[in-house]
């Protein structure tokens, strides 16, 4: 987790257009089982660690982090389905270290599994933009409770 920690100057920048504050920035580690941008396979850097961050707006983005790269899932609704969210995704914000984000308009889901149960729980996520580009990302949490670097001790 302290490749994120490292990152969250990068994500103050990657911050939704709408100005919106984060609420809970939970960190979770595991494996990046897979990782890919517009055909670009990225899973080889994909960093074995995602964050999730609540924003006051409603918003929800899904981070993984590959190398110089910050890769973000965002959207603003959600449902629970069988014990899952399935998270309704409506912008890929894409980022590298040192610039200004990019957001794409895109159309998918993520679906989280919940990783308070104390076992691995599975996050997926597919988004496809009006250009055709898709955007996926497979990853499984390693078991242990998420942290929120944000909560208060």
């Amino acid at each position: 987790m302290k490749n994120l920690a490292l990152a969250l100057p990068v994500l103050v920048l990657a911050l939704p257009a709408q100005a919106a504050e984060p609420t809970n920035m939970i960190t979770m580690d595991g494996t990046c089982e897979s990782l890919v941008v517009d055909g670009d396979d990225l899973s080889a850097d994909c960093k074995d660690s995602v964050m999730q961050v609540i924003y006051d707006i409603g918003r929800v983005g899904l981070y993984a982090f590959a190398g110089e790269q910050i890769v973000t899932f965002s959207g603003t609704s959600d449902e629970v389905i069988d014990n899952e969210i399935h998270h309704q995704l409506d912008q890929v914000v894409l980022g590298v270290t040192g610039s200004d984000p990019r957001s794409v308009p895109a159309r998918g889901t993520c679906i989280y599994e919940n990783p308070y149960e104390g076992a691995p729980a599975r996050f997926t996520c597919e988004a496809r933009a009006k250009s055709g580009a898709s955007y996926t990302l497979s990853f499984v949490t390693d078991g242990a409770t998420p942290e929120d670097i944000m909560a208060e001790d």
